[in-house]
This record gives C-alpha cells, sequence and structure tokens, in this order.
C-alpha cells in the first residue's frame, strides 16, 4: 500500500506539469498550423485560378444567356453588342480575360491574408516571435503584389472604358448621322430628347458604369463562395431560442444580407424613375441655355431677357423639384444601408467572443473569423450598396436604349418611286401628306428639262417647303407619286437659312466635301460680292454668327458656283437681300451653269424675271394648281 502511495504521487506530479505545458504546447502547434494551412492554400493557388476561371466563364455564358431573355438583358446587349464589334474583338476579349485574372488574383491574395493575419495575432498571443515576423514578412511580400495587381487593373480598367466609349460613339454618331436620321428624329414629335446628351454624356457614363458593375458582380460571387468556405471552417455551434446550429454564423450573415438587399430594393424602386426625370430635365435646362447662345442677337433685339430668364428659372425650378424628390428617396436608402453595415460590423465579435473565452479558438481565429466576415458581409451587399447608383444606371440605360429604338426602326413612311434621270426632272401625280396622316398636297406634276428655271409659289404654309424636302429626299411622313431626277450626289438644297460648320471660313464655304482649291474660293466670293471675306479664308470662328443673313446667303451661292449641280433647290435663299443682289445672283448661277436645273420657291413678284415656268401650289379648287406653266 506504502508502495503505491509512494508510486502514484510522482505519476500525479507529472501529470500536473504535462497539464501546465500543454497551452505552451498548444500555442506553438496552432501557429505552426496556420502557416502549415497557408501553405498548403499557397500551394492551391494556381489550380484555383484554373479551375475559377473556367467555373467564371462557364456561368457567365449561361448568365447571358437566362439574362437575354429579360427586358433588362436586351436593352444591355443592345447597347453593350457595338462595343464587341469585329474590329479589334480579339484584343477586348484578352483584354477582359487578362483583366478577370487579375481580379481573381486580388481575391485570392486577400484570402491568403487572413491566414497570415490569424497566424501573425496568434503568434503575439503566444509570444512566439519567431512565426510572428515569419508572418508579417510573407503578408508585406503579398501585399505588395496585391498592390502592383491593383495598378494594372485600374490601367485596363480605364483602358477598356476608352475602348468601348470609342466603339458606342462610332456606331451611335454613324446611325444618328445615316439615312437622314438626325433630321427625321428632329420633325417627329415622339423623337427622343436631348440627344446630344445621350450621344456625349449618356454613352460614356454607361461604359464607365458597367465596367464598374461587371466587374463588382464577379468580385461579388467569387469573394462570396470563397469566404464563406473559410468563415466556415471558423465558425462554431450558435444557440438559437434553445437549438445548437453548426456553423450558424454563415446562416446569419446569409439570412441577413439576402433580406437587407431585398427591403433596399423596396426601398429604393422610385429612385429609377426620379434619376431618369433627372437625366431629362438637365437635358432640358442644358438645350435652354445653349438656345440663348446660339439666338443671343435675335433675343436682343426683342428685350426678350426677362422671357429667358423666366423660362430658365421655371426649367431649374423643376431640377430642384426633382432633386429633392431623389433626396427624400436616397435619405431612406442610405440611412438603410448605413445602419444595417454598422450592425453587422459588430456580430462576428459578438458571436465569436464566448468561443474565445472558453479557450476553443484563439485571437487569430477571432481576427480571421471579423476579415472574412467583413470580407463576405461587401461582396454579398454589394448590389444593396450599389443599388442606388444602380437605378442612375438603368436610367441612362433605358435613354441608350430607347434612343437606339428609334435610329434601328424601319422608315414606314410610304415614299414616292424614285428614278435618275440625267436630262431633266419629272413630277407624276405627287402627293405629301402631314404629320398626322392628313393629304397636305396631291396631284403635283410638272417637266422641267436641262436649263429650266421653275418658280414655286403659293400661301405661307402650303406644303412649298415640303415639296422642295421630297424632292430633296427629306420629307419623312409619307408621300406618293413618281418622281424623276438627277443623282443625289448632283442636287444641292440651299435653305432660307444656310448652316455654316465648324472650323475655317475656307472649310465653311467648300462645306460638305466641295474640292476647290483657295483661288476658285477666293474668285466665288468676289463674284458674290463677299471679296471682303478672301483676307479671312484662313481664320477659324464661328461664322454661322459672325455673318450678318445677307452674307450667308451670298456664300450659299458661292457653294453653288463651286459645286456646279445639276438640280438647284432654293427655299427662299434670297430673302435677305435686295433686289438688285438677287438678281446679280441669279444671273450669275445661270450665266456659270446655263444646263442646270433651278427650282426656287419664293413670295417676291421680281422672281419670275428669273424663271421660265411657274407651279402654283395651295390654290382654290376652282383654279388650274400642280402643274408648271410658262412664267
Amino acid at each position: 500500500m506504502t508502495f503505491q502511495t509512494a508510486s502514484l504521487f510522482p505519476m500525479n506530479i507529472e501529470s500536473a506539469r504535462l497539464a501546465e505545458l500543454m497551452p505552451a504546447i498548444g500555442g506553438l502547434i496552432q501557429p505552426a498550423a496556420a502557416i502549415q494551412k497557408w501553405q498548403a492554400e499557397l500551394s492551391a493557388t494556381p489550380l484555383w485560378l484554373l479551375q475559377t476561371l473556367l467555373g467564371v466563364v462557364s456561368i457567365a455564358v449561361c448568365a447571358v444567356f437566362l439574362i437575354g431573355r429579360s427586358r433588362f438583358g436586351r436593352e444591355f446587349w443592345q447597347v453593350l453588342k457595338p462595343c464587341m464589334g469585329r474590329r479589334g474583338a480579339l484584343q477586348t476579349l484578352a483584354v477582359s480575360l487578362l483583366m478577370i485574372v487579375l481580379l481573381l488574383t486580388e481575391i485570392r491574395l486577400y484570402v491568403l491574408n487572413t491566414f497570415l493575419n490569424s497566424s501573425a495575432y496568434s503568434a503575439m498571443q503566444d509570444r512566439l516571435a519567431d512565426v510572428f515576423w515569419k508572418a508579417v514578412l510573407i503578408n508585406a511580400a503579398l501585399m505588395m503584389i496585391r498592390s502592383v495587381n491593383l495598378i494594372i487593373n485600374d490601367f485596363l480598367d480605364q483602358a477598356l472604358a476608352i475602348k468601348w466609349s470609342e466603339q458606342l460613339n462610332r456606331v451611335l454618331t454613324e446611325n444618328w448621322l445615316a439615312r437622314k436620321n438626325y433630321y427625321r428624329l428632329q420633325m417627329r414629335r415622339d423623337a427622343p430628347d436631348n440627344i446630344d446628351q445621350r450621344i456625349q454624356m449618356d454613352a460614356q457614363d454607361f461604359i464607365v458604369s458597367t465596367i464598374t458593375f461587371l466587374r463588382g458582380m464577379l468580385n461579388s460571387i467569387v469573394s462570396t463562395i470563397e469566404f464563406t468556405i473559410v468563415l466556415w471552417g471558423l465558425a462554431g455551434i450558435l444557440p438559437v431560442f434553445g437549438f445548437e446550429i453548426p456553423h450558424g454564423i454563415v446562416f446569419l450573415v446569409y439570412i441577413a444580407i439576402l433580406a437587407a438587399t431585398a427591403l433596399a430594393m423596396w426601398i429604393g424602386k422610385p429612385l429609377i424613375r426620379s434619376n431618369y426625370e433627372n437625366e431629362h430635365l438637365n437635358g432640358d435646362y442644358r438645350y435652354s441655355l445653349v438656345r440663348i447662345r446660339d439666338h443671343s442677337e435675335s433675343i436682343a433685339f426683342y428685350n426678350g431677357e426677362w422671357r429667358e430668364e423666366k423660362q430658365l428659372k421655371e426649367r431649374f425650378r423643376a431640377i430642384v423639384r426633382n432633386r429633392w424628390r431623389i433626396a427624400r428617396q436616397s435619405i431612406g436608402l442610405s440611412g438603410f444601408n448605413d445602419v444595417f453595415s454598422q450592425i453587422m460590423q459588430l456580430l462576428p465579435l459578438m458571436l465569436q467572443a464566448p468561443r474565445l473565452f472558453a479557450g476553443q479558438i484563439k485571437i487569430g481565429d477571432v481576427q480571421q473569423t471579423v476579415q472574412s466576415f467583413a470580407r463576405l458581409q461587401k461582396s454579398m451587399s454589394f448590389f444593396r450598396n450599389f443599388y442606388k447608383d444602380f437605378t442612375v444606371y438603368r436610367a441612362r440605360l433605358d435613354r441608350l436604349s430607347g434612343f437606339m429604338d428609334y435610329l434601328d426602326a424601319p422608315q414606314t413612311a410610304e415614299r414616292p418611286q424614285e428614278e435618275e434621270i440625267s436630262d431633266g426632272l419629272i413630277l407624276e401625280n405627287v402627293g405629301l401628306k402631314r404629320n398626322n396622316g392628313d393629304t397636305l398636297l396631291s396631284g403635283i406634276s410638272f417637266r422641267a428639262e436641262c436649263g429650266d428655271s421653275l418658280l414655286i409659289q403659293g400661301p405661307s404654309g402650303c406644303g412649298k417647303t415640303s415639296l422642295l424636302r421630297t424632292l430633296a429626299g427629306l420629307w419623312p411622313f409619307g408621300s406618293s407619286g413618281k418622281i424623276s431626277r438627277p443623282p443625289r450626289n448632283r442636287t444641292l438644297f440651299v435653305p432660307q437659312k444656310p448652316y455654316m460648320p465648324q472650323g475655317t471660313l475656307l472649310q465653311s464655304v467648300c462645306y460638305p466635301d466641295i474640292a476647290a482649291d483657295p483661288q476658285n474660293v477666293a474668285a466665288a466670293l468676289r463674284e458674290c460680292r463677299l471679296g471682303h471675306l478672301e483676307p479671312l479664308l484662313d481664320i477659324a470662328d464661328n461664322w454661322q454668327q459672325r455673318l450678318s443673313p445677307g452674307e450667308l446667303q451670298r456664300i450659299a451661292f458661292a457653294r453653288i458656283l463651286l459645286s456646279a449641280p445639276q438640280l438647284i433647290l432654293l427655299d427662299e435663299a434670297t430673302s435677305a437681300l435686295d433686289e438688285p443682289t438677287e438678281a446679280m445672283l441669279y444671273t450669275l448661277i445661270r450665266n456659270h451653269l446655263p444646263d442646270s436645273i433651278i427650282i426656287s420657291i419664293g413670295h417676291r413678284g421680281s422672281l419670275a424675271a428669273f424663271h421660265n415656268l411657274n407651279l402654283t401650289v395651295g390654290s382654290p379648287p376652282d383654279l388650274p394648281c400642280g402643274s408648271a406653266r410658262p412664267a
């Protein structure tokens, strides 16, 4: 008995000593295990990148197929498709894949960072300096790599945005200018508003937001998967109302964030319409400012400043009212997001603290839990936090998609049968319709041979200019009959207010593509009594505003001399000129272009002397109308 007692006593001493040493041994094992786990994660990184890249591509293909069936998907692809044009498509694809790889690398580096931080904090807790410094140095190297990765990715973001903006701008401007769409849309009452804003601002902002949105979505999905796995390994049992839920912290964050996202979408839904209206109102206000600049002289002559100021104030008040509406709607969404985010920051500490105090986990595990929880919350909350910006993005998408619908819409208006001939102009039973479908003109028939001059007269608003627009192929509301005419590239339409583009005076006179050397241009200006402008040919200025209406009309006649068209359509082209100058210009073009056909609209009786044919439109029913007769 004595022997047994003596033998048991040393054993009890060894057991006590072993119990005292176990925390220290555990402290050595756990940081070492954390380093080993980090090393295992690093070794698996190349395979992870390959598998994740293949998974991302597969998910993207499925998402394009599924989302493409929705209205949002159709509009999104309609606007983004031009950015994927044939030219540079492979380059765009390569840049996109590189950006995805860099983004996946960033996510992976952040995951590795959580393991290294866990090792460093646990090493500090156990006073293991070697383990701590090893983790810190490796972590610092990873952060340097991550910084370089972010710099490259940011540059590629901007490069892709520039490339896509260039492609989209090219398609929008080409389609807007094609088929006279810019003119046709201007004539329609239901045409999209502020087209300049849609092309210049909405398109560029859409591209930048699209890249941000796509990057954010990809980051959100991959990060959610990765940090769910990390958090799953860290989470313990969560007691809830007497039930013990394994890995409960993961389920809690999913339920909370999904519910918060649904609530945020409900709170922010009215912002979509308000932001769309904000784009519209700001465009209208900017257009009003531009109109004052372009018509400053007329406003000054009318002393209309008070009226313009009143209109500007009304339009800006509408902007302010809508901005207050957006502010009221935004404060609820922003407030909800902020409160929810603050609460979620405290949860991981509150949920893991009992396990730390019970000795089940170390301080490094708590730190990794906080990091992983925050990253998981951020990735799952992407759409909730982005929803306010998404409402603006959705409004821009609607505006661009609506604009492109108008550009792509077929021209359903009936058009007359057209035939190109080289020796005259023939109209057979031509009729025009108004924009509401009513008849504007009907039964117009005449024939003009080479060298003929036809004067079209009639009361204001009867359709004279509309008939000339039809001859030029510009009337958008429907027409019928048959027109035999010279080729369009041998036809020149001269409006009452000639257009002067931006650039030098020489470029303006030769608009759009008159091939003439400066000597011929100077000679044409002198013949049109514009010799004083000859020294200014190389000067760039706002010639539309700088020149008087009479000078602008004489420049239009200089263009006639330089381009030598076969068919000349003059719409009150001498209304700002005195009769002697008018006579000089008509005589000038007839002498220089004896075989050209001249069609004029005018109210002056003096014009009859320069025309051998006359057409009166809008006459009472009992008078002959619609057929040309000798003047």
